[in-house]
């Protein structure tokens, strides 16, 4: 049978190899007789007999290597166990060596009978083993792979090796098997004791071993990869110098040329697709800063300036200002000796003639001069020419920079700005000497590309203003520094247009206002604007860059505060929504959260105010009526709840003096209910949220003819939809005007519901209160009377006055002497008349109970301690 993963190797039969052999053996007697025998083919010739070196236990692998008793040659290696066909030929077995020890090479022979002994088997005319024989492994034609053993009838591979796909190795020094099966070495790595290693004289960097002296990837150690046109010898890698031309040290001047047909070696890094170059060899004889550019070239260059030692590239640029030109400019840091190479080259295959200009920057110097004690005081000049002498915190090195000491002549603060400068600037203000501690740096101020910086210094404060270039900038600045005065507030007026947008940044501006809902240092922008007609505006920085806070004043930009909102609808954009009459001047301030600044959007709109009241209800009760405040705006600022819902006006005239209720029950949001006297802006008669869940309720008194308005509100911006309102008329029991008449019993308890009445009393010992009860008691006696309402169902106030009158002098007033219950004490004279009203929370109804006792009277003569009982101790009236 065939064993899987082997590949069969053909094999001659025994009548074959008898024919091979005989051919072999009369050519050579007819040649000489006195030539050696030849074997059969596989077979070796060990001392004139031919035997098979891959079975033969006395020539096992070689001619004389005899294996040791106990063992058996196998594919030419000795392996322990007996070989049971060996010898196998017997008296009958005459030339059984020629074709290996483990089979006899006639069939019938080996036995009694001729056939083959019990161990062995015939395959094809020869008796083999098929325990044994690589040839006929298992059986009779499956023949093992080159370098495989036949053991128990299976093909193996000998001791030491490892069979991997279907090849036996040694995992100790093959390198496609490393340690094990396909554990592969790199082509430069060698496979010692099961490991990977580098050779001699390599190294290991990440698996590839390099030879750190020639290696342009690992020179001089692991990583150090050399630039591009650079070689690595002897550890270091070496620039490799091209077709140039010198450069002599000599400024400023201007050098033409052409990089039509140049080479291409060094491959700028600024450029994603470069072009021919052209190369100068620089080598200055002093230390500096060094300008070098192509304005005025015929095409669109890239410049760089690379190390011609190592080829790293020092400073390159394609396009010095991508908006406006395609020329190139770098400004390189130099020192004396160092050579460089000047490369010029096109973008994206560009090539042509060139204009190359080279200057040399004045050196580093800080400070450049002093401000003096006279402000204001302006600064002109050009950082061209100057070094590079300070790197600013909030900018880049290498830009040339110019520095002014000031010191404060006295307690204050002080402002610095570059408004004028033709370039990029970045403004930075240090404390005491150059390199001091940075006190201010800015970069675009406002969002242009101009700086500003305010500081608060001390009399006699030393400080140094740095007015240095954005990323390598440089040209003519202006610096001006003055005392510090608070920015113009409103800084824009928007006028009365809405809806409209405005954009601008805070970057550099100035933090005066404090926001009434976020703690903040931000700077902040000031706008005003007038309301053209009654309305209600909006007012959002959605758009914005920054997480803002909005406040909105009337009067000034310190007045009262008519909204203010940070992160609005969980986004880091503020909204603040106002009501504003015609003719009404909002000031808005757009301000930072978390010291933040940057660019900023003020959006304004707004909704023109409908008639208030919009809708008229009949003078008659009770009465229904239905309506939705879905697309309504938020005109009337509502006394209680959650402000900006949407609401639905009416006018209601009272048919009869009496007390009304007004409740909202069974609309579909969250409702507030108010009433004023008049007019929409009249006086507050109730106002009330959630009397029973999320619906509202409120009682006022009114006579017969009086006007009121009557709001349907919503409790927060999001409030809105269909509502339902209802009116009716209270008995007008328990008021101000009818209280209940308790008469002169003591104890006594009186239950009573606040929901239907009307707040007709306010207490003394609360800033505001809601629906109350009122009722009236004479004192049957002089002494002490405790009233309180502990078994009340909500949040109680009571209050008392003296006489038949709430308008009377209070006695006495409590909120919350027990949890949400009130309890007073008032001392009364005999008939004296009183007025209790039980009031209530804002917004809070429910079932009053009250509770009225007189308090117990204290004892006249309070008897002293006797000590012990004289009627009955036993030592009483003797002497101790």
């Amino acid at each position: 049978m065939k064993r899987s993963g082997l590949r069969l190797r053909p094999t001659l039969s025994s009548a074959a190899l008898l024919l091979v052999a005989g051919g072999f053996l009369a050519s050579s007697c007819a040649e000489s007789s006195t030539s050696l025998n030849l074997c059969t083919d596989g077979q070796s010739q060990c001392g004139g007999e031919c035997v098979d070196t891959q079975a033969s236990v006395d020539h096992c692998g070689e001619c004389g290597n005899a294996c040791a008793a106990g063992h058996r040659c196998a594919a030419g290696a000795c392996v322990e166990g007996e070989d049971p066909g060996e010898g196998g030929g017997g008296e009958g077995g005459e030339g059984g060596g020629q074709f290996g020890e483990g089979g006899i090479d006639a069939p019938g022979q080996g036995g009694a009978d001729g056939a083959c002994s019990e161990e062995h088997t015939d395959c094809d005319g020869r008796c083999v083993n098929l325990e044994t024989d690589p040839r006929n492994c298992g059986d009779c034609g499956v023949a093992c792979e080159e370098g495989q053993v036949c053991a128990d009838g299976e093909c193996a591979c000998p001791e030491g090796l490892t069979e991997c796909d279907g090849a036996c190795v040694d995992v100790l020094t093959d390198g496609s098997h490393c340690g094990g099966c396909e554990a592969l070495c790199s082509p430069t790595q060698l496979c010692v004791e099961g490991a990977c290693s580098c050779s001699e004289g390599l190294t290991d960097c990440d698996g590839s071993c390099a030879n750190l002296q020639t290696s342009e990837r690992h020179c001089g150690s692991c990583g150090v990869e050399c630039e591009r046109g650079a070689i690595c010898q002897e550890g270091a890698c070496t620039c490799v110098i091209g077709t140039h031309d010198v450069i002599p040290d000599m400024f400023p001047q201007t050098v033409m040329g052409t990089t039509i047909a140049g080479e291409t070696n060094y491959g700028l890094a600024c450029v994603a697709a470069g072009s021919s170059e052209r190369v100068y060899l620089f080598t200055p004889s002093e230390a500096g800063t060094y300008t070098l550019d192509t304005f005025g070239s015929g095409f669109d260059t890239a410049l760089g300036v690379v190390s011609a030692t190592s080829c790293a590239q020092l400073e390159c640029n394609d396009d010095i200002d991508p908006s406006t030109s395609s020329h190139s400019k770098v400004r390189a840091v130099i020192g004396a000796g160092e050579p460089v190479l000047i490369v010029v080259t096109g973008f994206d295959g560009a090539e042509g003639d060139f204009t190359l200009h080279l200057s040399k920057a004045g050196p580093p110097m800080c400070p450049s001069g002093d401000v003096g004690d006279t402000l204001p005081k302006t600064f002109t000049g050009d950082t061209e020419l100057l070094g590079d002498a300070i790197t600013p915190s909030c900018g880049h090195a290498g830009g040339p920079d110019v520095s002014y000491t000031f010191t404060a002549p006295a307690d204050g603060k002080y402002v610095f700005d570059t408004f004028g400068s033709e370039f990029n600037t970045i403004l930075e203000l240090q404390d005491g000497e150059c390199d001091g501690e940075v006190l201010a740096c800015n970069d675009d101020s406002r969002g242009g590309m101009q700086s500003r910086a305010v500081v608060e210094l001390e009399a006699g404060q030393k400080i140094v203003a740095i007015v240095d270039g954005f990323e390598g900038a440089g040209g003519p600045y202006t610096l001006n520094v003055a005392a510090w005065e608070p920015p113009p507030c409103p800084m824009m007026d928007l006028g009365s247009t809405y809806p409209q947008s405005v954009t601008g940044n805070t970057s550099g501006l100035d933090h005066v206002l404090e926001s009434p809902c976020a703690s903040s240092d931000s700077p902040e922008a000031t706008y005003s604007f007038t309301a053209p007609v009654d309305g209600r505006y909006t007012f959002d920085t959605i758009g914005s860059s920054l997480d803002t806070v909005l406040h909105v004043h009337g009067g000034s930009c310190t007045g009262p505060t008519l909204g203010c909102n940070d992160n609005a609808s969980s986004s880091s954009q503020s909204v603040v929504s106002t009501p504003l009459s015609a003719g009404q001047t909002a000031y808005v301030v757009v301000d930072g959260a978390y010291d933040t600044s940057g660019a900023y959007k003020l959006n304004v709109s707004g909704i023109p105010a409908p008639p208030c009241p919009a809708n008229e209800l009949e003078s008659a009760v009770p009465l229904t009526v239905n309506g939705t405040t879905a697309g309504l705006g938020d005109f009337v600022s509502a006394p209680c709840g959650a402000p900006g819902g949407a609401e639905a006006t009416y006018k209601f005239v009272a048919p009869e003096d009496g007390v009304y209720v007004f409740d909202t029950f069974g609309s579909s949001f969250d409702t507030v209910i108010h009433v004023h006297d008049g007019a929409c802006g009249g006086p507050s008669l109730g106002c009330n949220d959630n009397t029973a869940g999320t619906q509202s309720r409120v009682a006022v008194s009114l006579v017969a003819g009086q006007e009121a308005v009557v709001v349907v509100d919503g409790s927060g911006p999001s409030a809105s939809g269909a509502f339902k309102l209802n009116v009716a008329l209270s008995n007008g029991e328990g008021t101000c005007a009818n209280p209940i008449n308790l008469g002169s019993t003591v104890p006594q308890t009186v239950n009573g519901s606040t929901l239907l009445q009307p707040n007709s009393a306010a207490p003394g010992c609360t800033a505001s209160s809601g629906n109350d009860r009122v009722y009236r008691f004479t004192a049957p006696a002089a002494g002490t009377y405790i009233i309180d309402t502990l078994t009340s169902t909500f949040d109680t106030i009571l209050h008392v006055h003296d006489g038949d009158s709430c308008t009377g002098a209070e006695l006495a007033c409590n909120d919350n002497a027990s949890g949400v219950a009130s309890r007073v004490e008032v001392t009364l004279t005999a008939g004296q008349v009183i007025t209790i009203v039980g009031d209530s929370r804002p917004s809070s109804s429910g079932n009053l109970v009250l509770h009225i006792s007189a308090a117990p009277a204290p004892d006249p003569d309070p008897d002293p301690d006797p000590g012990p009982d004289a009627g009955t101790d036993p030592d009483a009236g003797t002497e101790p």
